[in-house]
């Protein structure tokens, strides 16, 4: 592949020495859009890689949501069902703000308990039956002999529309068409988006704060969320060296040291001299370059990604050990992010929709603001 030409544009950042500038290799946005007018203009449909077994003591309902966010789907159904939070679980969250597909899966043995347990006997009804555009319906459901895990399915398809489209400059409509082709060719830094770090940067502000009580001996109440601040840090860590990497031109590129993954799986490996066709499969886009989601245990890169990543991350030494004290391991996330099926058409001059898929852990938001400046509605920001 050859070299990405490097410029920058900045995530806005409640703690700025953390999260700093997000550059990207293809220039400045082009344009200027809203996204996520309607709940309709944000499809998200969810592809799990395999179906469900057709027996077993899960029962999996595939279920359409539109203002609601994933978790308070699966406490109304359990509610509905008599059962326990516990019993309900999902692969992946989906935005609230949106119409989204998902599966969900309930521990529910067919036959326990009454007649009808173990089956969903509402329909495909949209609930609660209210006119509030929050709701949801279960479309279909199936048996499987396994419990659905975070992080389970394989992508997510996603249609969105963008709204009040304007370009910014000398722009045009042939050079926003001539990006996005590029994207769909050699891709986007992967980015993690703004709604890992909440509104205002604020789950950074509580993820130091809860390593700053921990460090202290402090005692405190469990918070559930405390899972979602801790992923914020090392999210804004990861971002820190996926920028260090855009910034020399090496984030889509092998450096001595790297850790490669698999496009769309969990599985890394480092090259050797033996495998002579790595090279071919990275420059097409079959294979990412990799970076730090700190934690304990030892990194598994050396030479000069190990320099590179130690030195960009020197500023936080202390969270990262506070991170490998809590028992966090230390894992790999790829710097790249493709999405070669990315299609758009054109609905009218300021109206633009665009079709892609992208693996699981993905935010579309990365992809997008590679070329465009997103204008979210002020009550869809950080709905999730």
């Amino acid at each position: 592949m050859s070299e990405l030409p490097a410029s920058s544009e900045t995530c806005t950042s409640h703690t700025p020495a953390l999260r700093g500038d997000c550059p990207s290799p293809w220039g400045e946005p082009l344009a200027r859009a809203q996204l996520k007018a309607t709940p309709d203009d944000f499809q998200v449909v969810e592809v799990m890689g395999f179906e469900p077994s057709g027996e077993g003591e899960h029962l999996w309902l595939w279920v359409e949501k539109c203002g609601l966010n994933t978790d308070a789907v699966a406490a109304d159904i359990a509610q509905r069902l008599g059962l326990s939070r516990q019993a309900l679980s999902y692969s992946g969250m989906k935005d609230r703000h949106a119409r989204t597909q998902q599966w969900f899966s309930v521990h529910w043995p067919a036959g326990a308990g009454t007649a009808n347990a173990g089956v969903w006997s509402l329909g495909d009804e949209w609930l609660p039956q209210d006119s509030s555009n929050a709701q949801y319906r279960v479309l279909k459901q199936a048996r499987s002999n396994r419990k659905l895990r975070r992080g389970a399915h394989a992508a997510n398809q996603f249609v969105i529309t963008l709204r009040q489209l304007s370009f910014i400059g000398a722009a045009t409509r042939e050079l926003l068409d001539e990006r996005l082709a590029t994207i769909a060719v050699h891709g986007v830094p992967n980015y993690i988006g703004d709604q890992r770090f909440g509104h205002g940067g604020r789950n950074i502000d509580q993820g130091l704060r809860l390593l700053a009580e921990r460090r202290a001996g402090q005692r405190r109440r469990r918070d559930q969320r405390e899972s979602i601040w801790l992923s914020a840090l090392r999210s804004a860590l990861f971002n820190r060296v996926l920028a260090a990497r855009v910034s020399n031109q090496s984030w889509a590129s092998y450096l001595v040291g790297d850790v490669l993954q698999l496009d769309g799986r969990g599985s890394f490996f480092q090259p050797t001299n033996d495998d002579a066709s790595w090279p071919e499969r990275l420059s097409a886009g079959l294979i990412h370059p990799t970076g730090p989601m700190p934690g304990a245990g030892e990194a598994a890169v050396h030479d000069a990604v190990a320099a590179l990543e130690a030195q960009t991350l020197a500023p936080w030494q202390q969270i990262i050990d506070d991170l490998a004290a809590i028992g966090l391991p230390n894992q790999r996330r790829s710097l790249r992010l493709c999405a070669p099926d990315l299609s758009a058409q054109w609905l009218a001059d300021d109206s633009l929709r665009l079709s892609f898929s992208l693996p699981c852990g993905a935010f579309a938001t990365a992809l997008l603001a590679s070329s465009i400046d997103l204008e979210e509605s002020p009550h869809a920001l950080f709905a999730e």
